[in-house]
């Protein structure tokens, strides 16, 4: 389904669900037939003639940005310059994920295949892992003028080291990509993920004073730009002080995950209980930096006032 934020301007939303494996899409129907992700499913991009797009921009590495890249073989493709090394070189990819340390948070070592067990629609070209893939790349602040519209790619790190989020300034119309509105804030469980440039990047959206918002995984919000990334970003910044509330009393990694200090309400599979770990694990590093927190060892951590 195509969604007009102007006459050349439209969301691909996915036939579905805007949730995993699929995410939004942006299409510039313009001189230069453009799409910022390829995460939106075969069954949508019948609506745009995938084999006329020219240009295929990418937000950051993540699989349900990228599983669709096979549909546009006749675009010149662009990801950050901060995550070329995601299509370039398969041991930096995996150790992305984090998965090494596994055993240690977790405390048994990883049987199951997150990639292998998910069931994937029929209109999802790939599976998750490693896949080679010539790309350019672009870098932030650069501009694109693909016609009558011009856009820049705004570099928005923390969720993924090279995640971009794009502004349209004529339309005042911003793609925040996975930065993505959720009730929940902001994901941060990888093991290039930062809390700092998540609060850095939010930040950065904001002052661009945008008067639409578009995400991957919502609906477009017209209006009340400001307010909604700064509520967004409120929920792990409370989280965190949830965190900072627990520790007047030494605690470990594993207390704070059982009292659901990420992830809350979502169903306690291991690789859930795996990505709020590493998620808390972020805002510890955080509190170590800024001497709130002081770690004693043994992923056990108190608070120093």
């Amino acid at each position: 389904m195509l969604i007009d934020l102007n006459p050349n301007i439209k969301v691909v939303r996915p036939e579905g669900q805007a949730v995993f494996p699929y995410s939004n899409s942006i299409f510039i129907d313009d001189k230069v037939k453009t799409l910022i992700d390829a995460g939106s499913g075969g069954k949508a991009y019948t609506d745009i003639a995938p084999e006329k797009i020219e240009l295929l921009l990418l937000s950051h590495y993540h699989f349900d940005h990228t599983n669709g890249i096979s549909f546009f073989e006749n675009a010149r493709k662009m990801v950050g310059e901060e995550e070329l090394w995601a299509f370039t070189d398969e041991n930096q990819f995996l150790r992305s994920s984090g998965y090494f340390r596994w055993e240690e948070l977790i405390g048994s070592p990883k049987e199951e295949s997150w990639s292998k067990s998910i069931h994937l629609p029929d209109d999802v070209p790939s599976r998750p892992g490693f896949q080679h893939w010539e790309m350019e790349v672009f870098k932030d602040g650069q501009e694109f003028i693909v016609g009558e519209t011009r856009f820049n790619a705004i570099h928005t790190p923390g969720h993924s080291p090279g995640h971009y989020a794009f502004f349209f300034p004529d339309q005042k119309i911003l793609f925040s990509a996975d930065l993505d509105i959720s009730p929940r804030g902001p994901w941060y469980g990888g093991e290039f993920s930062d809390f700092d440039d998540i609060v850095q990047s939010i930040n950065k959206m904001t002052a661009l004073k945008a008067e639409t918002l578009v995400s991957s995984h919502r609906r477009v919000f017209y209006g009340q730009v400001e307010q909604l990334l700064h509520d967004y970003l409120k929920v792990a910044l409370d989280r965190e002080n949830r965190i900072l509330d627990c520790l007047d009393l030494p605690c470990s990694l594993d207390d704070l995950a059982e009292r659901d200090m990420a992830f809350e309400s979502l169903p306690k599979t291991s690789h859930n209980i795996f990505w709020a770990k590493m998620m808390i694990l972020k805002h510890l590093q955080r509190l170590i930096k800024m001497r709130q927190v002081k770690h004693l060892g043994n992923y056990r951590y108190v608070r120093t006032d």
